[in-house]
């Protein structure tokens, strides 16, 4: 089912044009991308003519940056399965937001619950957004996936269902705690994970590069979360 963002939030202001650069032109086929598509993976009763990537993803700029540079250098393609995996709870939203909310005044006052629902909200429908982006420049496939549990485990279950051709994920900072992707957790997901991991890693320049968009990013965040306000005073 395609992911379409909650009605009130229809006419906010959208990430911006660039956010994620558009993908190189697609080269023939090389003995290598033979070897990672493999047979046809399976998902449920369907079976998927498109290689299924999963991509362990945050709304950090780190990630963003992440999902970039996997464009420039083809690691993910407009032709794949792109599915965004979180691993998040409470505690992620607001160690990875709410900086983002007390820079725009937009946090004081609220009490903690509402805080709390109001942020995965806002998360998802940025989410929406960051989808909308990729398919602006020909991703077609993605969509997202949240998980709760253990970031290990979690991250290794789901690549055991969905068979993909790789795990692709940062080397430092996904999740909003330091603690998705980091020391032991990727040493654990590279020996037990059922596919080959793909670990990007970022130059601080590349990072440092997105500066103005993550600036930009924030502040739509600020607008969503604001309407969510509005919508449940």
């Amino acid at each position: 089912m395609e992911q379409q963002p909650p009605q009130h939030l229809e006419n906010l202001n959208t990430l911006p044009t660039g956010f994620f650069p558009s993908p190189a032109s697609p080269l023939s086929p090389t003995t290598t991308d033979t070897a990672l598509e493999g047979e046809p993976s399976t998902h449920g009763n369907h079976t998927h003519r498109h290689r299924v990537v999963v991509v362990a993803y945050d709304h950090s700029n780190y990630g963003d940056a992440m999902i970039s540079k996997s464009i420039r250098l083809g690691l993910i393609r407009p032709s794949d399965d792109i599915r965004l995996l979180h691993i998040v709870n409470q505690a992620d939203y607001r160690n990875l937001f709410s900086p983002m909310l007390s820079a725009n005044g937009t946090a004081g006052g609220i009490r903690e619950d509402v805080l709390d629902s109001n942020l995965a909200s806002a998360a998802d429908a940025m989410t929406y957004e960051v989808i909308n982006c990729l398919r602006k420049i020909g991703f077609s496939r993605v969509s997202s996936e949240i998980l709760r549990g253990n970031p290990k485990e979690s991250i290794t279950d789901y690549c055991r269902m969905t068979k993909p051709v790789y795990l692709l994920t940062g080397s430092r900072g996904l999740g909003a705690v330091k603690r998705t992707v980091m020391g032991s957790v990727s040493t654990y997901l590279t020996r037990h994970c059922p596919c080959p991991v793909l670990i990007c890693k970022l130059e601080p320049s590349e990072i440092e590069a997105r500066k103005e968009l993550d600036s930009q990013k924030q502040a739509s965040f600020a607008e969503v979360f604001d309407a969510f306000n509005a919508k449940n005073q």
